[in-house]
């Protein structure tokens, strides 16, 4: 009885060495990626030298946004001259000044309608960030951000 009970006590204190030993290995791994990361860009660098496709696929990658799974297929030449004109019929190079003017509620306001989170694990994202995202949304989706807007002002 006394040896089952030793060996007992001896394979439990194998088992916890052996998960500490794996959860301290996989912490340095972990540390070790993120310092390799870090040595490549900042932070800042980063969201500035993204190109705006890299961003809207981005923005389209979160996941509160569900992927469609109907495909659907539409006339190319009709959906192009809908999408010119729509796009044509919006000043986006007066929404990016106002986007830029307005003030932090109300781009945090823009951002909540539009499906950008202001709060990531708890904490707002800056106002630089929130910005950028808004005029990524406005070169892809012209009308969107429009209508956000015009809401916005209307108040």
């Amino acid at each position: 009885m006394e040896n089952t009970q030793e060996f007992l006590n001896a394979l439990i204190i194998g088992l916890i060495l052996a998960f500490t030993t794996l959860i301290t290995l996989n912490l340095f791994v972990g540390l070790w990626d993120l310092w390799k990361q870090s040595g490549k860009t900042s932070f800042s660098k980063a969201v500035h030298s993204l190109t705006h496709k890299q961003e809207a696929e981005r923005i389209n990658s979160l996941p509160y946004l569900k992927p469609v799974s109907k495909i659907v297929q539409i006339n190319t030449q009709l959906a192009d001259s809908i999408a010119s004109n729509t796009a044509n019929n919006v000043d986006t190079e007066s929404l990016a000044v106002l986007i830029q003017q307005l003030p932090q509620p109300r781009v945090r306001t823009a951002a909540r309608r539009l499906g950008i989170p202001d709060k990531i694990d708890g904490h707002y994202q800056r106002l630089a960030v929130l910005r950028s995202y808004l005029q990524t949304l406005l070169l892809s989706q012209p009308t969107e951000v429009a209508r956000v807007l015009n809401q916005l002002n209307a108040q």
